[in-house]
């Protein structure tokens, strides 16, 4: 049984098939407009060192929810739950994988000199980070990362969010946003 899933909806929607071929290479090489527009905070996207900043799509550990699919599935097999019911526990324990992932991350992230994690959509595994180019591309060593996309992939998914697009409130939504100060860059 497949389960349908916010994050998979919202990728389907920002078009990562094809960033996913590009495995992030052009998200690095945005043109020199949209590097250096200028945040809320009056400080540029692109610093004096070369840093960027772009979108990082994460997925949850895939052993983890695998083995709650397969609980869940025994569940539903049994008819201890309905389908509805598995449903919405799958996307629980996706969400909750999806947080650990961007915990786990940023942690990561912020260890490190050269990258920062600089705002997060926990909602859809998604975290922006800024840094050297070269960190960002050894990034998607980490068998958490998935892609690395244009920023305004992030800026699309946090928009999504505090709309509260997808089956979960808006309230709900808003509050995945932290530590987000930056904005957008068309």
């Amino acid at each position: 049984m497949e389960f349908e899933t916010d994050r998979r909806r919202f990728l389907e929607l920002a078009g990562t098939g094809t960033a996913l071929s590009l495995a992030g290479c052009s998200a690095l090489q945005d043109d020199a407009a949209s590097q250096t527009t200028t945040t809320g905070a009056g400080e540029s996207s692109e610093s004096s060192e070369g840093s960027r900043r772009v979108a990082v799509t994460l997925q949850p550990d895939q052993q983890k929810l695998q083995q709650r699919q397969q609980e869940i599935q025994s569940e539903l097999s049994s008819g201890n739950v309905s389908r509805s019911e598995a449903q919405q526990q799958y996307q629980t324990a996706q969400r909750e994988l999806l947080t650990q992932a961007v915990e786990s991350f940023r942690q990561r992230a912020d260890s490190t000199s050269n990258l920062k994690a600089v705002g997060a959509v926990e909602r859809f595994g998604i975290v922006l980070v800024a840094g050297s180019p070269a960190a960002l591309i050894d990034s998607l060593s980490l068998s958490m990362v998935n892609a690395l996309l244009p920023q305004k992939t992030f800026q699309r998914a946090k928009s999504q969010a505090q709309q509260g697009t997808g089956t979960g409130t808006g309230a709900e939504n808003a509050t995945a946003v932290e530590g987000s100060t930056e904005t957008p860059s068309n």
